[in-house]
This record gives C-alpha cells, structure tokens and sequence, in this order.
C-alpha cells in the first residue's frame, strides 16, 4: 500500500514552478514514486524543460517502508 503524506503542499510547489499544470494529480503522485524508485533519491525533480524559470526545480520528500514479510506499507512524506 502506497499512502502520501502532506501531498497539498507538493502540489502547491509543483503549481508554482512547473511552466504547464499537472494533467492529473494522481499521475503526478505516481510519478514521484516511480522517480523514487530509478533514482532512490529522496527528492522529486523537475526537469529545467517542464519549469517556468528554466532551471531543474526539486522537491525533497521523506520516503518510509513500514512493514515487513510482504504487509509492507510505503509513505511518501512531502
């Protein structure tokens, strides 16, 4: 189970910065997971195409994995 915490302000920042609005809020929040998982970085990047002033825009986050023996639970903290 994937949950995400404090997303109202992610998406604050992401309306301020990115230069097009995001097309669905739940694509933007699978998005921020499946950058996680690539990068294993613990921060949600923007690329300097996609942003208003040009430059790479990043978001840090918290990512947890509460749980084990397969009832792991995975929280996304913004």
């Amino acid at each position: 189970m994937t949950n995400y915490v404090n997303e109202a302000a992610f998406f604050a920042w992401y309306d301020e910065v990115a230069a097009e609005p995001e097309q669905s809020r739940p694509a933007l929040l699978e998005d921020v997971a499946r950058q996680y998982r690539e990068t294993r970085q613990a921060e949600y990047v923007l690329p300097s195409a996609q942003t208003r002033t040009g430059r790479e825009e990043r978001y840090p986050l918290r990512y947890e994995n509460v749980g084990c023996c397969g009832a792991s639970t995975v929280f996304y903290c913004f």
